[in-house]
């Protein structure tokens, strides 16, 4: 009798490891519910096993964090959302240039900036919501789209209904006809002649546009990067872009409103495709590697975005604006920014001038990290590396303390790349990979903490910490027949430990950590364990 129960537990547990491992999400699948009439041309072959794995991972960290039904959360999950797909477009080139995948991927872009734009305007710019009611982005109520997404996926109904309802959510993000959305069809705009200055001898020069680049892209960086040099730009690539430059801010002084939109469009376009120019010319070895072209081409993109999405908003939603009175985009006033910028041009003013109103324009659009502390700590924070300034996050969520001189680089190295390591067995969501994974997080927070000096072990906060580490390691170590009791794990609904419900914790610190910033995972990381220490009994101190 005993033999045959023993068959038959193993018949289970081989089964329900067989299911498992069929259980993965057929990504491609997806994506042809996706493209729709082009779904033949995408394959499995064409959309790399590792490309599919992140984006699974991505997503249902993105789902997880939406479902946590905050403003913020919501923001940070749509973001999530928007550059997950992005990622597996990018890297599915090889299924050909299909005419959906760019679409998709300008409605992913407009997602993103839209649901980024935080330190623009606040955080209700684009994105407001009300937990069960409504969710609008950028002027639009998508509250029904998502929903039907987040349930197709959550209730596990195929790639087919997944990739259909993600097609249908990121269509509201479409840049269609205005008509569509209810606006005046355009009205012709005004010839290039109505541009009443023309570009000085100078401003036809590389050299004038050499000296004005290095001039923004230092004042843009913080170490003042100046990676320009005379032979990146010939008098033929200045000279174009002169004649661009001087027909954006032509349109701009026409002065309505539209005509105001479609020249800071103009001069957002302008700036990427001189940058991508400078970049595939190959005269510009130090372009790669300067912070300051990658801040201006993020605020030169988050510009188009927000003055491109017609179809979202109606105009003068994100851009308002009044002739010799105030311009305002996406709820920042960038009026003086723009005059100073369009006077020195116009002006024939040296190139540093010019240079300087570039970077102060383009500087409003600059978004901030969204990790950014508040600067409280003083100068001591600013150079703190930022694994030890999320350990000083984390020992304070559990407790109290300081641990300034607690952490040695190397260990937290060592930690933050065992975190990744665990991060992939916890997201694969069965109960076995979940043990593995709270076994491997208990570990290595073991280790961390028992490594360091006995005055710092002795904190409120670390004591809390190791102890809740402690707990996890003996409850993640039982028999199987033991498991069951102390950790029961359903996934994307509930996990408990030792009788404690952690799921809200843990998915707080994973969604820190791979969706925002290190420097955010230390305070879920702290609240987490300090919830597990309050597990009854299984003390090895």
């Amino acid at each position: 009798m005993k033999s045959l129960q023993l068959v038959m537990m193993l018949c289970v547990l081989l089964l329900q490891r067989g299911m498992g491992d069929e259980d993965v999400f057929p990504v491609h699948l997806m994506l042809q519910a996706a493209v729709g009439q082009e779904a033949d041309r995408v394959q499995a072959s064409c959309v790399p096993d590792a490309a599919a794995a992140r984006w699974r991972e991505g997503f249902t960290a993105a789902v997880e964090t939406m479902m946590q039904k905050t403003k913020r959360t919501m923001q940070l999950g749509l973001a999530s959302l928007a550059r997950g797909v992005l990622m597996l477009l990018e890297e599915s080139a090889s299924c050909g240039d299909l005419v959906t995948f760019q679409q998709l991927k300008g409605q992913a872009k407009r997602l993103e900036v839209l649901a980024s734009t935080r330190s623009l305007a606040g955080l209700d710019a684009s994105v407001k919501y009300e937990p069960l009611k409504s969710l609008t982005v950028g002027g639009v109520d998508v509250h029904i789209e998502l929903n039907a997404l987040l349930v197709a996926w959550q209730m596990n109904r195929g790639p087919k209904e997944v990739g259909s309802t993600l097609a249908k959510f990121l269509a509201d993000f479409s840049e269609d006809d205005a008509v569509q959305a209810g606006e005046v069809p355009d009205v012709p705009e005004e010839p290039v002649a109505a541009v009443q200055h023309r570009p000085g001898s100078l401003q036809r020069k590389g050299q004038f546009w050499t000296t004005m680049l290095n001039q923004a892209l230092s004042r843009l960086s913080v170490a003042g990067d100046r990676p320009i040099v005379d032979a990146c730009i010939s008098d033929d690539l200045a000279g174009f872009h002169a004649d661009r430059f001087d027909e954006a801010f032509g349109r701009m002084m026409q002065k309505t409103q539209r005509s105001m939109q479609a020249g800071l469009r103009l001069l957002a376009t302008t700036v990427q495709a001189l940058l991508a120019t400078l970049e595939e010319g190959g005269h510009c070895p130090q372009l790669h590697s300067s912070q300051g072209v990658d801040r201006l081409r993020l605020s030169a993109n988050r510009l188009e975005t927000l003055v491109g999405t017609r179809s979202l908003i109606n105009p003068g939603v994100k851009v308002k604006y009044e002739a010799m009175q105030m311009l305002t985009v996406g709820g920042l006033d960038v009026h003086l920014e723009l005059n100073k910028l369009i006077g020195a041009w116009i002006s024939d003013n040296r190139a540093e001038q010019v240079g300087d109103g570039l970077a102060e324009f383009f500087e409003d659009f600059n978004a901030k990290e969204e990790t950014e502390q508040d600067t409280s700590n003083g100068q001591e924070s600013m150079q703190d590396p930022e694994l030890v300034r999320m350990m000083l996050d984390a020992v304070a969520a559990a407790g109290e303390g300081e641990v300034v001189n607690c952490f040695k680089i190397g260990q937290l190295e060592a930690f933050a790349h065992q975190v990744e390591g665990f991060f992939e067995h916890m997201l694969k969501k069965r109960r076995k990979t979940m043990q593995q994974g709270l076994r491997e997080l208990a570990d290595a927070v073991s280790k961390l903490f028992t490594s360091l000096p006995a005055e710092c072990r002795e904190l409120p906060g670390a004591r809390a910490i190791l102890q809740g580490a402690s707990k996890l390691r003996k409850l993640t170590r039982m028999t199987l027949v033991d498991y069951g009791a102390y950790i029961k794990y359903e996934a994307l609904k509930s996990l408990e430990v030792g009788g404690v419900a952690v799921h809200a914790e843990l998915n707080a610190f994973i969604a820190a950590w791979k969706l925002r910033s290190r420097l955010e995972a230390g305070q879920p990381l702290g609240i987490l364990f300090k919830r597990l220490s309050s597990i009854t009994g299984h003390d090895e101190f």
